[in-house]
């Protein structure tokens, strides 16, 4: 899945719960169990951060939320 600049800037403009929507969703076609419940605002932060910084970081985006749904259920 690719984005531009331009939609990752969208996408981070949104709400914590929107963003999260759209998150669990866009896991959800990729075949991806994302838990439902909206991580903290802090680690809302962090996944903006990794969407909008300088460089794209997915690598750190995919750890935060492969350690949200640890131990969490739907």
């Amino acid at each position: 899945m690719r984005f531009n600049s331009e939609r990752l800037a969208q996408l981070a403009a949104m709400p914590d719960e929107k963003l999260w929507a759209e998150i669990v969703k866009m896991g959800g076609s990729l075949g991806y169990s994302v838990p439902t419940a909206t991580p903290s605002h802090a680690d809302m932060e962090r996944i903006r951060g990794a969407m909008t910084g300088g460089k794209i970081n997915m690598v750190e985006a995919m750890q935060l939320l492969r350690s949200y749904g640890k131990g969490r259920s739907k």
